[in-house]
C-alpha cells in the first residue's frame, strides 16, 4: 500500500527513514521560493505560447519545493535535467544554497529565454540553459560536464531510442547519483522506470506516484518503496485565479549557456 510508509512508519531503514521524514514529507519554506513562483506566475499572465506551456506542462510548487529540498539535502554537486520546458522547476534546482550545484537544463524548444534571464538578475551562476537537440547538445555537455551526481529526466522527446537513454544515465552517472524520472505511469516512461531500476548499481528505489527515483549508492540495501507524496495541484491561472506562496526571497548571479537562442 502506498500510505504503508507515510511519514517514516514501518520503515527500518535510517536512509530511507530520513529521505521520508526530511524531505518527502517536510512542509518548510525556503528563500527561493516566492520569487520562483512570481516568475512562474509572470509566464501565466503573459497568455503566450510561454504561458500556455507552463500551464500544461509544469509541475506544482509542492513538486518544485521537493526538488530543492531532496537536492539541498544531499547537497548533489551536479546536476542535469532532460525536458525543461519553461524553466520552472529548473530554477528550483538551481537555487539552491549556499552548496550551488552545477546545473545543466536541456530543452529542444526554445522556451528558455525568460527562465535564463531570471538566473542572471538572480546571480544563479552555475545554472546553464541549453536549447536544441538532445543528441546534438549532450556530447557537448559531456566535455564540461562529466558526470551528474543528480540525473532528470523530466520530459522526452518521441525520437529517443530507450537504449539511448539508458547509456546516456549510465554514462553521466556515478556510483552515489540520484536519478528521477517524471510521469512514471506513461507507457513509454514507465517502461523506461523500470529498466533503471533493475539496473545492477540502482539499490533504494521510490515510487512516489509520478515521480520514480533511484539511488545509485552501493552501500545501500537493494529495496523498493511505494509512499506517498502531496503533489499538491498545478498553478494554472487561466482556471483558478491568482494564487501565491509566501515566503522570504534572495538569490545569487549569472549563467553562461550553450544555447542557440
Amino acid at each position: 500500500m502506498r500510505f504503508r510508509y507515510r511519514k517514516g512508519f514501518g520503515v527500518h531503514s535510517p536512509f530511507v527513514y530520513n529521505l521520508i521524514t526530511k524531505v518527502i514529507e517536510e512542509k518548510a519554506s525556503f528563500y527561493a521560493f516566492e520569487e520562483i513562483e512570481n516568475f512562474r506566475e509572470k509566464l501565466l499572465n503573459e497568455l503566450n505560447e510561454l504561458g500556455r506551456i507552463t500551464a500544461k506542462e509544469t509541475q506544482s510548487p509542492n513538486y518544485g519545493a521537493f526538488l530543492f529540498r531532496l537536492l539541498n539535502f544531499f547537497r548533489c554537486k551536479s546536476v542535469i535535467q532532460i525536458g525543461s520546458s519553461t524553466g520552472v522547476m529548473s530554477l528550483y534546482l538551481a537555487s539552491v544554497s549556499p552548496v550551488q550545484a552545477e546545473c545543466y537544463f536541456l530543452e529542444e524548444r526554445p522556451l528558455l529565454q525568460e527562465a535564463e534571464a531570471f538566473a542572471v538578475v538572480h546571480h544563479l551562476q552555475k545554472a546553464h540553459f541549453v536549447t536544441g537537440d538532445y543528441k546534438e547538445k549532450l556530447p557537448k555537455i559531456k566535455t564540461l560536464l562529466p558526470k551528474a551526481e543528480m540525473i532528470f529526466i523530466n520530459q522526452l522527446p518521441d525520437s529517443m531510442e530507450m537504449e539511448k537513454v539508458l547509456a546516456w544515465v549510465e554514462d553521466f552517472s556515478t556510483p552515489v547519483s540520484i536519478v528521477l524520472v517524471n510521469g512514471i505511469k506513461k507507457k513509454k516512461i514507465n517502461s523506461l522506470w523500470q529498466r533503471l531500476k533493475n539496473l545492477p548499481q540502482a539499490r533504494v528505489t521510490m515510487d512516489l506516484k509520478v515521480l520514480g527515483i533511484v539511488f545509485f549508492d552501493n552501500k545501500l540495501p537493494k529495496r523498493h518503496y511505494n509512499t506517498h507524496f502531496n503533489y499538491g495541484k498545478k498553478q494554472n491561472l487561466y482556471k483558478n485565479g491568482r494564487r501565491r506562496l509566501h515566503f522570504i526571497g534572495r538569490r545569487k548571479k549569472g549563467a553562461e549557456n550553450l544555447s542557440t537562442h
